[in-house]
Order: structure tokens, then C-alpha cells, then sequence
């Protein structure tokens, strides 16, 4: 194993460089929130709407990931659950994607703790979220995707398929089912129509590497190439959350994977792109905090089906981390965001204690040494070109 992993592994090419996964993008938040957000915390000013909503619009699933962070809160038996606590209705969804454009929020991502298209009211939110002038994306295991929703899906920003496989029997091992075939059949699909419709939609295979798979990665890599899609992400299973000697136990190659990544990076041309994300890792696939406080949590906000928001997308479903109510009236949310309460949960998070994969560890880390320094307030110096 190479000591140096993060210095030397590429997580994405020169030309790539502006793109989703690099947390530099943060620093475009700077004026608009980094500093909103910093004087808020020591009391002074208004927090700022947070820039995306991550919703869940059912916790429900049709897959069994032995991964899945989910597991401790997806509904196994749908039927004995009532109706307002397991599927967001038509109705709601559609008041919250109005409240969001209203308050100021720039995104939607449609995804969240279980596989979202098992509630019918989303298969055609994607059009009435882009008519409010908002952006949209989907996370989905792929496997429920047809006609319609694919022509839907056409007006996202994104769309990420966790495929996780090259093969049908890995699938199988990584997700519990036999939907291999099915996935990439779909994944085809939205290729088509990306041509048909001239859609800019950004089409891409998701490969979360876990001790069952990682010998998939570069076969998976070719596969999404094959396909047609623009982008293969790569990036470790979150270990913290489950058995990490276990995991560790279970062969995991980290300097055959490292390769993996190297190789896959060679299958990169001007259609097609890579990224083997490792910048919130150490080498043996564990999570690092570069920051003390939960400082950027405020960046988005997490509505899940239980019609409750949360401190983020890492809690959801967890008490401690319970904000506020978002059903029956979205706009109730106000009364709560940028409250002393507020500021008192977000203050009370232990990060090394509380906190495994943090999604946005490096925006914390920029907020507290870009606003919160004591020995300079702005080492930018941003009042200059």
C-alpha cells in the first residue's frame, strides 16, 4: 500500500478540474454564505436559505444493500406503515418545491434514504421543479426507470445510477438482487433519450467501492464508457458506519485498487470522464475531519418522509439531529431556520464523536479557516483581484 494514497491517486484529469466533486466550488459561496454563515454562528446577521434541498420522498427500497446506511430506518413491510409516514404525497411535494423557490433555493436533489422512484408522485416532479426556476437531480438505484421517467429525467441537471457492478453476480453480492441487466438496460435508455431530446443532462454510473466488489471497478469502468454515459464516479463504501476490521478482513487490495483508478483514468477522451474520489479518505478508506464545528450543514436542507427536516443528509432519521417540521406547511421551516435553537443543535455536535463521512467536511473546513480565523479575517484577501 502506498503511504502517500491522496498525493498520488488522480481523482479527476486537468480538464475535469471544474466539476461537481471538487469542494473547492465551495469557495463561490464565500460572500453569499461562508460569511452569512460565520456571523451567524457568533450571533450576528441572518442565515442565509441553504443553496440545495435533499429530499426523500419515501424511505422505502426495493433493494437489500448489506451496505446501506439506510438499513436502521428503511420500511420493510410498506403496507403496515401509514401513508403520511412512509410516501410524500403529490400535493406536498409540490408545496415544498414552491416554498423552495419562494425562499431562495437554488436546487433540488431527489434521491435520499431508499429508492426514491417507489413513490409514483416523483416520476414527474423533474418538469414542475425546472418551471419554478429551480434545478433538479436524481439519485436512484436505476432499477424502476422506463419511458416516462427517463423523458422526466431529461430535465435534470443530473442523474446517478448506484450500479456498483460489472457483472450480474457481483451485482448481486454488492445489492442483494438480480437487477443487473435491468439497470444497465435503463441506463441505456437514458442515453437514448439524452441524443433524442438534445438534453444536457449529466448521465452517470456510480460505483461505490465496497469489500464485495472492488475487483469490479475497471470492468465497471469499460462497461459505462461502452454505454455511452458522461461520467464513472468511484468512491469507498462510508466504513465508519458499519464493522470496520470486519471490512478490512474481507481482502481489500488498496494497491490493486489504486491501479484500478489509474487504469480507469486511461479510458478518459473529450465524451467521457472518471473520478475516483478520495479526498475526505485516509488511506485505508476512513473517514478524516479537517474541521471542529458543524458549520456548513446550513449550505442544505434534509426533508425526509417522516415530515421532518434534519441537520443533514449524514442524520436522517436520527432524533438528535431533528431540526424541525416541514408537513403539513413547508413554510413553517422559517420560524425555525436561523432560530437560537438553530444555532444551539449545530453547536452541540461533537464532529469526532457524532459525525462518520461528513458530505461537506471541506466546506467546513474552508468556512472556519476562511471566516472564522482569529488571526486574520480574510487570508484571501478578497477585496482584491
Amino acid at each position: 500500500m502506498r503511504d502517500d494514497w491522496q498525493s498520488k491517486t488522480k481523482e479527476w484529469s486537468i480538464k475535469s478540474k471544474y466539476n461537481s466533486f471538487n469542494s473547492y466550488k465551495g469557495l463561490t459561496y464565500h460572500t453569499s454564505h461562508y460569511v452569512p454563515i460565520a456571523n451567524w454562528f457568533k450571533g450576528e446577521g441572518k442565515l442565509p436559505a441553504p443553496i440545495e434541498l435533499s429530499l426523500d420522498p419515501g424511505h422505502i427500497c426495493n433493494f437489500g444493500c448489506p451496505h446501506c446506511n439506510a438499513q436502521r430506518y428503511l420500511v420493510i413491510n410498506p403496507d403496515e406503515v401509514p401513508e403520511d409516514k412512509r410516501l410524500m404525497t403529490r400535493e406536498h411535494l409540490r408545496n415544498i418545491v414552491d416554498f423552495m423557490a419562494e425562499w431562495g433555493v437554488r436546487a433540488i436533489c431527489i434521491g435520499g434514504g431508499g429508492e426514491p422512484l417507489m413513490n409514483r408522485n416523483v416520476w414527474d416532479l423533474p418538469s414542475y421543479i425546472r418551471s419554478k426556476g429551480l434545478q433538479c437531480s436524481f439519485a436512484t438505484n436505476g432499477s424502476l426507470i422506463n419511458e416516462e421517467i427517463g423523458r422526466e429525467m431529461m430535465n435534470c441537471k443530473w442523474v446517478g445510477i448506484s450500479v456498483d457492478a460489472a457483472t450480474p453476480e457481483t451485482f448481486e453480492k454488492v445489492h442483494g438482487v438480480n437487477h443487473f441487466d435491468k439497470v444497465i438496460d435503463n441506463l441505456k435508455l437514458l442515453v437514448r433519450l439524452k441524443k433524442e431530446t438534445g438534453s444536457k443532462i449529466d448521465i452517470a454510473y456510480k460505483f461505490l467501492i465496497t469489500p464485495q466488489n472492488w475487483q469490479d471497478l475497471y470492468g465497471a469502468c469499460e462497461l459505462a464508457k461502452e454505454i455511452g454515459v458522461k461520467d464513472f464516479h468511484a468512491r469507498p463504501v462510508d466504513l465508519e458506519r458499519k464493522d470496520f476490521e470486519a471490512a478490512m478482513q474481507m481482502n481489500y487490495d488498496f494497491d490493486e485498487i489504486h491501479k484500478s483508478f489509474d487504469r480507469c483514468h486511461e479510458l478518459e477522451d473529450e465524451n467521457f470522464r472518471v473520478f475516483t474520489v478520495m479526498h475526505k479518505y485516509n488511506p485505508n478508506f476512513s473517514v478524516t475531519h479537517s474541521f471542529k464545528n458543524c458549520v456548513s450543514s446550513s449550505l442544505m436542507l434534509q426533508a425526509c418522509a417522516d415530515g421532518n427536516v434534519y441537520v443533514c443528509a449524514d442524520h436522517r432519521l436520527e432524533p438528535q439531529f431533528r431540526l424541525c417540521d416541514h408537513h403539513p406547511d413547508p413554510k413553517a421551516i422559517l420560524d425555525f431556520w436561523g432560530s437560537d435553537k438553530h444555532r444551539e443543535i449545530l453547536n452541540s455536535i461533537q464532529v469526532h464523536n457524532d459525525c462518520g463521512r461528513c458530505t461537506y467536511g471541506e466546506y467546513a473546513r474552508q468556512i472556519e479557516e476562511l471566516t472564522m480565523c482569529e488571526d486574520d479575517d480574510d487570508p484571501m484577501c478578497t477585496d482584491f483581484p
